[in-house]
């Protein structure tokens, strides 16, 4: 069988083309992470114990637009520890949640609910820690988003 080099050079190419063709219709996923530092929070399943938690929160978002707007999805993935105040019971919490809208406006403005596990790493019951997001994203590759409100109450994951 004969091949010419022209032919398998023109392939080739063609090949090449088509991946980066694939590749710009692929939306951009922008990040911003949010630190959380010594936020608190109560535990209501033991008298009242204070909790201080601390981490990241990553958001990634990305947009696309068509003739009727824009549809952003963000997703939010949290990584945090928390200590008692008072037992000193250490916990964890790794969680993430997805969200959608659309807007004809150039930007979105939402919040959100972040629900998460708490984890005792010890003889402490679990929590389940709800966090209020405010987010703020739009078409240009901008986001600032922060916590707002954590709130918990028993029953997350041991």
């Amino acid at each position: 069988m004969f091949h010419s080099p022209k032919l398998v050079a023109a392939l080739g190419m063609l090949l090449l083309l088509a991946a980066a063709a694939s590749a710009q219709n692929q939306p951009t996923t922008y990040i911003y992470d949010a630190y959380v530092d010594n936020q608190g929070t109560v535990n209501t399943c033991s008298a009242g114990e204070n909790v201080n938690l601390n981490g990241t929160i990553r958001f990634s978002y990305q947009v696309t637009s068509d003739a009727s707007g824009n549809h952003f999805v963000i997703k939010a993935a949290s990584n945090l520890t928390g200590v008692g105040q008072t037992t000193g019971t250490n916990y964890t919490a790794a969680e993430s949640s997805e969200y959608d809208s659309d807007t004809v406006d150039s930007s979105k403005d939402m919040t959100v609910e972040l629900k998460s596990d708490l984890t005792s790493q010890g003889a402490t019951a679990g929590l389940s820690l709800v966090q209020d997001l405010h987010i703020t994203a739009d078409t240009n590759g901008s986001i600032t988003a922060e916590v707002v409100s954590n709130d918990t109450s028993c029953g997350g994951a041991n």
